[in-house]
């Protein structure tokens, strides 16, 4: 998935090299992100093979991207794979860069030949399914919406409590303000909410990496970062209000897998 997904209380060695890419710390109504993100829409398919059929799910998938490009479809569909954590081994596939009424556009064109040239190639090699939309969330990121994909990708997932979504966010854009000030830290980080599709409120941050030295932990930490520019009361409070946010969080890596994207260009 790009700009196509442990409480942080600690949040320091690992997001460091992660959470140093989005934002300024100016204020952001709600009407003005939904604005922002109005063409940010992504449709996500997470998809576990059967156990022994991974070789002949990948040859239907090469058949399926045949079949996008026979019909000449005007979007990108880009896969990647997990290598880490509990999804180890699932593929997900996504588009990206859409408004809501783009989906509808696009089911009309080729909406059920697609789904019946997916069921009938992968379909029975599949375990399950999923199918989310996702929301890019262009307001919390800096990395470019439309730069090349990295060959793998950092993926932490964040399951919030119910209400505790606009808390996250303002300390989100808190520490983020606090980063700005760090102009060595890389700027390769996207977030997405999802919309529709799952558990809610949930969201996801993913930090494209070149490859597992990317993991490697920086000397300054976040916590570090942020007492420099607020002072410790100020950065202990905003930390409290990302940990009282959280129900759960997670993490996981995929590799990049050009070989099974779709691309019209």
């Amino acid at each position: 998935m790009k700009k196509s997904v442990s409480a942080l209380g600690v949040m320091g060695v690992f997001l460091i090299a992660t959470w140093g890419q989005q934002i300024s710390g100016q204020s952001t109504t709600s009407a003005q992100a939904n604005a922002q993100n109005a063409n940010d829409v992504c449709r996500v398919y997470f998809t576990k093979v059967k156990p022994g059929s991974e070789a002949q799910w990948e040859q239907a998938r090469i058949r399926h991207v045949a079949f996008h490009k026979q019909h000449n479809d005007t979007w990108t569909w880009e896969a990647s794979q997990v290598v880490t954590g509990d999804d180890m081994g699932e593929y997900v596939v996504s588009t990206c860069g859409h408004s809501w009424k783009d989906f509808d556009a696009w089911e009309k064109k080729m909406g059920k030949e697609d789904a019946a040239d997916a069921m009938a190639g992968m379909g029975p090699l599949e375990q399950s399914n999923t199918n989310s939309f996702y929301t890019l969330r262009a307001d919390l990121s800096r990395a470019p919406a439309n730069g090349p994909s990295a060959p793998m990708s950092s993926v932490t997932v964040f399951r919030l409590r119910p209400g505790s979504v606009d808390n996250f966010i303002g300390a989100v854009k808190k520490i983020n303000a606090a980063l700005e000030k760090q102009p060595s830290l890389p700027r390769t980080s996207f977030w997405l909410q999802l919309s529709n599709g799952g558990e809610m409120p949930k969201m996801v941050m993913i930090d494209e990496r070149q490859g597992w030295a990317d993991y490697a932990p920086r000397e300054k930490t976040l916590r570090d970062a942020v007492t420099e520019a607020y002072g410790k009361e100020e950065a202990d409070a905003t930390f409290k209000t990302i940990s009282d946010s959280e129900a759960h969080v997670y993490t996981e890596s995929s590799v990049a897998r050009p070989d099974l994207s779709y691309s019209p260009k």
